[in-house]
Parts: C-alpha cells; sequence; structure tokens
C-alpha cells in the first residue's frame, strides 16, 4: 500500500526497506490486521545504538507563539510559550493588537523587545496573546547572526523485544496436508501474530523501564502516547455544547486547526485511522446535512464517505480492524502525518527453529521456532498529528449566523 511514491512525504525514500519485516507484512498481508506496521515499509527507518535513543524536536516552521504573560504598554520584557522559534533580531507582530516588535535579547522563556516597531503603537500584552514571527532585521555593520535558528527539545523513547513462537508436533508434521505444509502455515500465522503485537505498541504503547526477574525489561512509546505528550491536537468531541457529539462543521474545524500545523520541508498531508463507529457516525452526518433523493425504480440506498474534502487538503479516512476491538478505540480518531514517523531499530528480525533433527530442542518430538524484533517508535512534530476522542452522536451542522 505504502511504497515509494505513495505518500509524497517517502518519495525520496530509497535502500533495503522492501527487505525489512514491514516490507514482507505490504507484501504478503496488505489487508491485515496491522495496516500501519505495513505503510511504514515506505517510511524512514533509523537505527538505535542504544536501548533507549533520543531526537531533536524542531518547533514548527509558522514562528507563531503565545503569551504566558500579561504586561502593561511600557514592558519590554515579557514570558511566551515557546523561544525556540525565534532569535535575537526577530521581527514579530503581536496578532491581538497589530503591534509590531523587535527582539533583542532571549532568555529561557523570557524576550525583551523594542515596542512599537513601524510606527505600530504598544499595548498591553495579555496571557495567551499570540505573537507571529515577521522574520528578521539588523543594523548595517552588525556582526554575524545566531546560527541556531531551531534550539529544540530533546525526545527520548525505548526500544521494546517483540517474540513470537510456533510449533507443530511431529506426528502432524508427519502427515500429509492436502492444504500444504503445517509447518509452513504455522509460520505465516506466527508472522501474522508478531505483526499485530507490533502494531498495538506502535499506536498504543506505553513507555516503562524495569526489572524483571533479574533482567531489564523496556517498553516503547506508541505514536497516541507521543501525540499526547508532546503537544499534539487532543479533543473530546463536542458540538451545540453537547459532549460527545459531532457534526461535519466541528470536524473540518479539528482538521483546519491540524493542518494549521505544519514542519519545514515536509508535505503537508495526513492519513487518518479511525474505527468503524466513527465512520458510521460520518455517514449520519452527511445525510443529516445533506439531500439523498431516491427515484422510482431504484433499487440501491445508502452513502458511503470514506474521504472529506476541505479547503486545507483532502483526507482520507481508513477503517483500522483493531479499533473495532476496544469500544473506547471505536469512538476515537487518530489523525497523523506519515512523514514524521520513524520506526529505530536496535536488532532486526530474527528468527530460530529447534526441532528433534537439530537435537536442540530439549528432547521434545515437536519442530518450534521464534520471530523477534527490537524496536521503539520515534514522532517528531507531534504538534502536526490529533486525536477526536469520545465521538458517540452526529448531529447536523448548525447554520452560520448571519
Amino acid at each position: 500500500m505504502s511504497v515509494r511514491g505513495i505518500f509524497a512525504s517517502h518519495s525520496g525514500i530509497v535502500g533495503d526497506r522492501q527487505a525489512d519485516l514491514s516490507g514482507r507484512i505490504l507484501r504478503t498481508m496488505p489487508g491485515g490486521m496491522a495496516p500501519l506496521l505495513a505503510l511504514s515499509a515506505g517510511m524512514p527507518t533509523e537505527r538505535a545504538k542504544d536501548t533507549a535513543f533520543s531526537w531533536i524536536e524542531d518547533s514548527w516552521i509558522n514562528g507563531n507563539t503565545a503569551a504566558t504573560q500579561t504586561v502593561n504598554s511600557a514592558a519590554t520584557q515579557f514570558t511566551v510559550e515557546d523561544t525556540n522559534i525565534w532569535v535575537p533580531n526577530s521581527v514579530i507582530m503581536s496578532e491581538t493588537t497589530g503591534e509590531y516588535m523587535l527582539i533583542t535579547a532571549i532568555s529561557g522563556l523570557q524576550v525583551t523587545v523594542i515596542r512599537g516597531l513601524a510606527g505600530t503603537t504598544p499595548a498591553a500584552v495579555t496571557a495567551g496573546d499570540r505573537f507571529q514571527s515577521i522574520g528578521t532585521g539588523y543594523a548595517e555593520g552588525t556582526g554575524k547572526p545566531n546560527p541556531v535558528a531551531q534550539r529544540g527539545h530533546t525526545r527520548t523513547n525505548y526500544v521494546q523485544i517483540f517474540k513470537n513462537g510456533w510449533a507443530i508436533t511431529g506426528t502432524a508434521t508427519a502427515i500429509d496436508f492436502l492444504t500444504g505444509s503445517q509447518l509452513a502455515q504455522n509460520r505465516q500465522q506466527c508472522l501474522a501474530y508478531h505483526a499485530e503485537d507490533i502494531e498495538r505498541a506502535f499506536i498504543w504503547g506505553r513507555k516503562d523501564v524495569r526489572v524483571l526477574n533479574g533482567k531489564q525489561f523496556r517498553l516503547s512509546d506508541g505514536i497516541i502516547a507521543q501525540i499526547e505528550k508532546y503537544g499534539g491536537l487532543v479533543e473530546s468531541a463536542n458540538a451545540n455544547g453537547n459532549a460527545g457529539e459531532m457534526n461535519l462543521l466541528g470536524l473540518h474545524s479539528f482538521m483546519r486547526r491540524i493542518f494549521d500545523r505544519r514542519v519545514k520541508g515536509m508535505p503537508n498531508e495526513r492519513i487518518a485511522f479511525t474505527g468503524s463507529g466513527v465512520l458510521e457516525l460520518l455517514q449520519h452526518m452527511a445525510l443529516l446535512d445533506g439531500v439523498y433523493n431516491i427515484q422510482s425504480g431504484e433499487s440501491e440506498w445508502g452513502i458511503r464517505v470514506t474521504k472529506l474534502n476541505m479547503f486545507s487538503g483532502t483526507l482520507n479516512l481508513v477503517s483500522h480492524p483493531m479499533m473495532v476491538d476496544n469500544a473506547l478505540w471505536n469512538s476515537q480518531l487518530y489523525v497523523l502525518h506519515p512523514g514524521l514517523i520513524k520506526k529505530r531499530v536496535l536488532r532486526d528480525s530474527w528468527s530460530e527453529e529447534f526441532s528433534p533433527q537439530k537435537m536442540n530442542n530439549n528432547g521434545l518430538d515437536a519442530t518450534e521456532g521464534y520471530i523477534a524484533i527490537e524496536q521503539g517508535f520515534e514522532l517528531k512534530g507531534a504538534e502536526t498529528c490529533g486525536i477526536l476522542r469520545n465521538i458517540q452522536t452526529a448531529s447536523a451542522s448548525q447554520p452560520a449566523t448571519p
């Protein structure tokens, strides 16, 4: 499904990705229970050099952040949520008052500014006011600028060991099966279970490290945990003041705010996973907002909406087979940026087989084996992703107020 060229983000990825576990899943089980793992055949993979791995999370590109302090119109210092997006000599504009300022110094989350730039009027800054970067400006004869434009934040995750086993008795091995080799079938089923285990951790895993039976035990943060921790858009459905209710206008607003978050050098594209419950409600929303005409002689009724066309882009919604297993997940919508998800592999997929012929199966009259991999998951630009929760009922969008 996601080979080179499917996502614009992956158009430049080359190498041996088709030979890894994700590539095998993509080829042998493209419609199986692990669509994200299969899609990751076209996503970047990077080596983890230790059981813990880190990456630098750059601030998103549009240079917009909010004040966390209220000061009067004469103040030349105030604090903001994030100063990683600016350097000294950045020109910023208040979205609330239209005032332009020049940043002369940055210390932690505090900025020192020259007020009333470009003929604008200094005005009070209120906590929550947003400020947008308008580029940089320098006086003649000044020295070199600060070379750090994106200082970023350090993120850390762990690799996790996944193992799944197969077995077949000596008697079963000796029987001729009309459908082919029972051992090969068991191995194939083991691969499917292995992919499903990784898929669950890929999406819903939670980071942990401890000692278990005298040995180190590690779990990796999945994509959802990283969206929640690192600033993704996480909301619960609420339309017309009713918790759990959603309409198309509310869904479009949620998606617009996600697409507004962009990362430098990356196409502004998304993939969304959801449960059958949300897709069913989406059909209800479309029926409530639209007009469906039935004419005499027609033998079919109904609509099938799996794509949302918005001014910010087109979103394809994929029903994830695992999300129907859990009532909580079945009411959720996950919106991901495919270009910012990365697998971090410490040990590539490996397998071992133990048989009576090899005399290393502890005397059992059976052939046994397992497949394993040690890897973790990295999500950059969590602010470009989102989770919409508790979508329980559909309603009609309210007409715009004149």
